[in-house]
């Protein structure tokens, strides 16, 4: 037998403020028997679970749908009506044509659908305040049954309900291109409200709509909110809280904010009951309506930012007198929990930093105090009441030490805490195997990436914060194999979208205002590849859809700067050992994705039913590969001249046919002779590196990269204190140059979906997209003695681990139902069916 678990609607279990009106439905399959798979299904929808518990379906019922597809099935019911929540379930029948039992019952909540269903209106202070109060006192009537806060507090906002927070999100709302849209939060605040008097409250914080300190001021104006509380009775009415000229406003506790800079707080300033009734707000001030600062308000359809650890303190020390460093021997992004006792005005202040300098003091040169000319800061003022426990709310900090002064004693290590914060995507993907080493890698890919996770994928979490496109693409893969990534993908596909050149082409950086201008050939790849990542993993066509005039815009841009199909412009293989760029030209690396990009244009024209482009493409594509082989190809020595350039050729399909082979002895004998078996790449050959010489034989060289410990490997960055990935590679000089480098950047991680695609062999298939079918195909590399790996895919979980005993190899792969596998080593090459099974190879 079969059974349908985890729905899903767009992605999301159980989402609030779904503003697509045809939302998008999906589950996984569960069973112990082996082959099964789907058949056909029939989902139920209706308005109350009374009805979907009697199989009345008021709203959608498909019928029997003859059909094996479990992923992304559009709703096709009645027109659906703004905040209604619609519950639903699914049966499915299995191989033999056998019905399953309902699933359980699950369900999502529409959000706004129409602009004009706002009655709320757009407030501010009256003059301008860092971080001001808002407050509005009601009435809830008796029979309340469902009440729903939609709000968004540009540039963040916290609220409060009757004198308690709402929700666990920070950081909130997600930074977009806020001229052209916002996004608004649905809160379900129901358990919230008593009958009678009630009283909402809001923070304002500046965020990135209001950042006016680092790169000269990139501010859209001062702190505005928009709230609409909806309150449903059980007669069938409704009320509408909104924001308006009635609300009351008054400065708070947090007297600067900066995501950059940091916050300063004056707890002496804190208004007791600030957000419950019966305050006296006699000296509140009126609120001043403003227009609205956004073309479009859009439903937060991504996890939000949230605390996901705490990092308790492994030193204490006191390099100085009155100065306290505290190391909290991760480097990670977020801010200190304070939890202190001292007299009132006591202000304690706090500074963040990734390094030391040699005499134990804090050296914050590698946030990009050059750049920014801000040190990330922190200060709270003491009101003098017992122990006070503070952490900041309006902004973040990249950082291992915090530095503490102002304290009048000896502080104690549990006085300061580091608490991790992040954009709360979903763990997808686990990797493990023999080697202690690969596994340290691993952890560091992961404490790097959910460092740069803030609802964009930033390049560092200090000096820049932003989303370089180039940075994204190359760390994308890595990500949707840890994480649940579609949604956070999707959302920032649309800021490239929003960002774009009046030429329609795509910036260096999205969102935001410091976008650097149109992107090189080989960051503005993003818009192509990001796309198509979505649909290999998850299926997504809507999303091809959504993008591919833009994409078709760029390569015809890439074409029109080619000459004789070669692009010559671009950032290069960036941060390779020694150098910007590195040993690569850049017409190698920037040809090589333009051949990419019209490969990938191809099969996307082709999922799309575009056949007259998707001919093109492919013709365009072949054109590429020939001028890119006659140019660099070097046919005495094999070798396109680099590690970069081999590795992508092997990576990408550029090398000539029946050249492969000889590409990659090449490309070992390069990484072993000319390097002394160290990496020469940038983040583009990185990402490629790893997995082109263990496919081709040569699983030895790349463990040899790997476990070097002197320059230039990541071993020597570990051996330097490195807990995340380096921007570069520890070399003074670079640093003299460029000014200090950051010690947190994801785009040097991107090879870490090596690990699952590669060591463990889970791969996509372009034949049946979000694993529809799987392609397994491990690598067995020397000194490696064991590795598993699972992925959750939008099919279910699959699993493949190996054992090796000498020249025997045991093999243990797990294939969710309704899917198939392509085995593919040299030993053995067959399809499955779903199941479990066991393996015994000989290598």
């Amino acid at each position: 037998m079969i059974s349908a678990i985890d729905l899903r609607c767009e992605y999301l279990a159980r989402p609030m403020g779904v503003d697509t009106p045809q939302p998008r439905l999906s589950w996984t399959l569960w069973s112990r028997e082996r082959g099964q798979r789907q058949t056909a299904y029939r989902i139920l929808v209706a308005s109350t679970p009374e009805l979907l518990a009697r199989d009345e379906a008021d709203l959608w019922d498909s019928g029997k749908v003859d059909s094996d597809n479990t992923c992304h099935i559009p709703y096709a019911g009645k027109p659906l009506r703004s905040l209604q929540r619609c519950y639903w379930k699914v049966r499915v029948w299995d191989a033999e044509g056998r019905p399953s039992d309902w699933s359980e019952v699950s369900w999502w909540e529409m959000g706004i659908l129409q602009p004009e269903e706002w009655q709320a209106k757009w407030i501010s202070a009256p003059v301008a305040e860092p971080a001001p109060l808002f407050r509005k006192e009601f009435t809830v009537l008796p029979g309340l049954q469902r009440a729903r806060a939609l709000v968004c507090g540009l540039g963040y906002y916290e609220l409060y309900l009757n004198g308690r927070r709402v929700g666990e999100q920070v950081l909130d709302p997600a930074q977009t291109d806020y001229e052209k849209r916002a996004f608004y939060v649905v809160h379900d605040v129901t358990d919230a409200l008593r009958e009678g008097g009630n009283c909402v409250g809001v923070m304002l914080g500046n965020g990135w709509y209001h950042q006016a300190v680092v790169w000269g001021g990139m501010s859209y104006g001062e702190p505005v909110l928009l709230l609409q509380l909806v309150l449903e009775y059980a007669d069938g009415s409704r009320e509408l809280v909104c924001t308006d000229e009635t609300w009351k406003t008054h400065p708070g506790p947090v007297l600067k904010n900066n995501v950059y800079a940091g916050e300063e707080y004056d707890a002496r300033l804190e208004i007791p009951g600030w957000s419950e009734v019966g305050l006296d707000d006699s000296d509140w001030q009126p609120v001043r309506a403003v227009n609205s600062p956004t073309q479009s308000l859009q439903s937060q359809m991504m996890p939000p930012i949230r605390r996901t650890r705490t990092l308790p303190t492994v030193a204490l020390s006191s390099p100085q007198p009155g100065v306290w460093i505290f190391d909290m021997g991760q480097n990670s992004a977020g801010w200190a929990r304070l939890r202190v006792q001292a007299p009132a005005g006591t202000t304690i202040t706090l500074r963040f930093a990734e390094a030391l300098n040699a005499d134990g003091t804090l050296n914050p040169e590698s946030t990009g105090v050059f750049a920014t000319h801000v040190v990330q800061t922190d200060r709270y003022t003491c009101k003098g009441s017992g122990v006070e426990v503070w952490e900041p709310r309006f902004t973040y900090h990249g950082f291992r030490y915090v530095e503490m002064t102002g304290y009048p004693g000896t502080p104690a290590p549990d006085m300061l805490e580091g608490v991790v914060v992040h954009t709360a995507v979903q763990p997808a993907g686990t990797f493990e195997c023999s080697d202690e080493m690969l596994n340290r890698i691993h952890r560091t890919a992961i404490w790097t990436e959910i460092s740069n996770l803030h609802s964009i994928p930033t390049d560092c979490p200090h000096r820049e914060r932003c989303g370089w496109l180039g940075d994204a693409h190359v760390s994308a893969e890595m990500t949707i194999y840890n994480f649940e990534m579609a949604n956070f993908w999707a959302k920032y596909l649309e800021d490239i979208e929003t960002s774009l050149t009046e030429k329609g082409l795509p910036t260096f950086v999205a969102p935001g205002k410091r976008k650097i201008g149109e992107a090189s050939p080989d960051w503005g790849t993003a818009i192509v590849q990001l796309p198509w990542y979505l649909y290999l993993y998850y299926g997504d066509t809507r999303v091809l859809e959504r993008h591919y005039p833009t994409m078709k815009r760029w390569v015809e841009h890439l074409q029109s700067i080619s000459e004789g199909y070669i692009v010559s412009a671009g950032l290069g293989d960036w941060c390779a050992p020694g150098s910007v760029p590195g040993n690569t030209p850049i017409p190698i690396t920037s040809t090589a994705v333009f051949y990419l990009d019209a490969v990938l244009m191809g099969k996307i024209a082709r999922v799309l039913g575009q056949g007259e482009d998707s001919r093109q493409y492919n013709e365009l594509a072949q054109r590429i590969k020939q001028a890119f082989v006659e140019r660099f190809y070097d046919r005495t020595n094999h070798t396109f001249g680099s590690q970069t350039a081999d590795a992508l050729a092997l990576a990408w399909g550029l090398a000539p046919e029946g050249e492969e082979q000889a590409i990659a002895d090449s490309l070992a004998r390069d990484v072993m002779e000319q390097h002394g078996g160290h990496h020469s790449t940038g983040i583009l050959g990185s990402r490629h590196l790893y997995w082109a010489l263990s496919d081709y034989g040569y699983g030895d060289v790349a463990m040899t990269i790997l476990h070097q410990s002197d320059y230039p490997s990541i071993g020597h960055l570990f051996q330097l204190g490195a807990t995340t990935f380096w921007e570069y590679w520890g070399e003074p000089r670079i640093d003299e140059q460029e000014g200090p480098r950051s010690y947190n950047h994801p785009m040097q991680g991107g090879f870490d979906a090596w690990f699952f695609y590669g060591i463990a062999g889970i791969r996509p298939s372009e034949e049946g997209p979000a694993f529809k079918q799987i392609v397994l195909r491990p690598q067995i590399l020397p000194g490696l003695t064991w590795a598993r790996a699972s992925y959750r895919t939008m099919h279910g979980l699959i699993v493949s681990e190996w054992y090796r005993d000498g020249n025997r190899v045991t093999w243990k792969v797990v294939i969710p139902p309704n899917a198939t596998a392509l085995v593919r080593i040299p030993s053995l090459e067959q399809e499955l069916a779903s199941g479990e099974y066991e393996f015994e190879l000989m290598v």
